[in-house]
């Protein structure tokens, strides 16, 4: 049921115009915003954390945006293979950078429109992504429907490190998601001033590949239009062991999202317990 339901409401939007849909997203998330705050308590605190100096009154202002703008953002998914490709700004250094022949490790957060990624490198170069399976049958039935496309593999938290290997050494971008917490597998650095555990695995497959190693997003404009941009990390040559890597890579990923997150507060997805869960007891 949940399945169908999915479907028949993608239809429906893709349909009508964009401008339109927009409107009305937006109504929805003030909706979820005032009468149904799923998960506000974790971005209250994530947020305080963020951003010390802000206002209570200001954080809340800010948790109401970000619902918008993931309504926004969902009703664009749901209707991704309708969507105006004309909408989404690519700089040539982007280009330029994603069209080597190599492999290439590319990481990225859950900011902007990160679901906008996959059809965009769907385009450019073939791609394995590494997604999470949705608890609900019917919703990860469709979204995995959504996210076929000719150029992409996907596969699910907990594939085999080599088969990972295997796609970057056949020449495809490794897609990663990199900010959620990795609790006791992954390393601790500071992320605006507190310890957080990222992910290891970006910095395991550079030691592995030495292949490029990449951070992008893809941002939602003033205008409603797309931004997508990324850049190559430049490492330290002379680190002596895996763990100095570990550390390297996952503080300068940790830097640059901090940044784009002070840039787009609103675009980022505070409910996760982005540090550990003694803090949201």
């Amino acid at each position: 049921m949940t399945y169908y339901a999915i479907k028949f409401f993608s239809a429906i939007i893709s349909l009508l115009p964009r401008f339109l849909v927009i409107f009305f997203a937006k109504r929805i998330g003030c909706f979820i915003y005032y009468l149904y705050p799923k998960r506000s308590d974790v971005a209250k605190i994530n947020l305080s954390i963020a951003f010390p100096e802000k206002s209570v009154k200001n954080i809340e202002k800010i948790i109401k945006k970000t619902y918008q703008h993931y309504m926004i953002v969902t009703m664009d998914f749901l209707r991704q293979r309708s969507f105006n490709h004309m909408h989404i700004s690519i700089d040539e250094k982007t280009k330029k950078i994603l069209s080597q022949n190599s492999g290439l490790i590319f990481m990225t957060a859950h900011i902007g429109n990160w679901e906008m990624i996959i059809p965009i490198l769907n385009k450019i170069k073939k791609t394995t992504g590494i997604v999470k399976i949705q608890r609900n049958t019917g919703g990860d039935k469709f979204v995995s429907q959504l996210r076929n496309l000719d150029n992409i593999t996907l596969l699910p938290l907990g594939t085999k490190t080599d088969i990972m290997i295997e796609a970057l050494n056949e020449g495809q971008i490794l897609a990663l998601a990199s900010d959620q917490n990795a609790e006791s597998k992954g390393i601790y650095v500071p992320f605006f001033g507190k310890k957080a555990s990222i992910p290891k695995g970006p910095a395991y497959f550079y030691y592995k590949t030495k292949l490029p190693l990449l951070i992008g997003f893809c941002m939602l404009n003033r205008d409603n239009t797309y931004t997508f941009k990324v850049k190559e990390i430049k490492l330290n040559n002379d680190l002596k062991n895996i763990n100095d890597l570990f550390m390297e890579v996952s503080t300068i990923y940790n830097k640059i999202l901090e940044d784009k997150i002070k840039e787009y507060p609103e675009q980022y997805f505070w409910f996760h317990r982005k540090w550990d869960r003694e803090i949201y007891k």
